[in-house]
Order: structure tokens, then C-alpha cells, then sequence
């Protein structure tokens, strides 16, 4: 398999896992004002860094660098906190 089809492969499955359950969501699935609110702002950070996956890093080993180190990153720890009590999937639930 090719760097690029290994690329492919992982920001599809990451597309698929991490990405798209939490883009596909609505503000509205949430009656909560405070969790509307939540939500509204981590589907707008998912959504870069959806863009970020696609766009910025351009071999497999990019991905999977920053996948990894997005993992540690304290921002990454504050949304995946939100995206828990959101019930909606985090990056570390992903990393086996």
C-alpha cells in the first residue's frame, strides 16, 4: 500500500469515527441551552480539525504524528472533556 493510499485510509477512518458523528450532529439534538452551547463550539473546532487532517498534513506519518500529539495537547483535554458529556466521540477513545 502507498503512503498516499495509507494517508487516504487514515483521515477516512478517522472521517468515519471521530469526525462525521459529531458534524452530522444538531444544535437542536441538545435541549440543554448550556449544552447547545457546548456543542455549538467543539462541532465548530471539529470541523477545523477536520480541515486541519485533510488539508495540512499530507502523509501518513503527518496524521499519524498529530493524531497522536493532539492526543496530550491541553486544549484537546478541554474538548474532549466537553465531547464526553456530549456523548459524542473523542480522539484517545480511537488510539487502539
Amino acid at each position: 500500500m502507498s503512503d498516499k493510499e495509507k494517508r487516504e485510509k487514515l483521515v477516512k477512518f478517522l472521517d468515519q469515527k471521530a469526525f462525521d458523528p459529531i458534524l452530522s450532529k444538531s444544535a437542536d439534538d441538545y435541549p440543554d441551552e448550556n449544552k447547545k452551547k457546548k456543542f455549538q463550539d467543539v462541532k465548530k473546532s471539529t470541523e477545523s480539525e477536520k480541515n486541519r487532517f485533510h488539508n495540512e498534513y499530507k502523509t501518513a506519518a503527518e496524521v499519524k504524528d498529530n493524531y497522536l500529539s493532539d492526543l496530550d495537547s491541553r486544549t484537546a483535554k478541554k474538548k474532549n472533556a466537553e465531547l464526553k458529556e456530549l456523548g459524542l466521540p473523542t480522539l484517545p477513545d480511537l488510539k487502539d
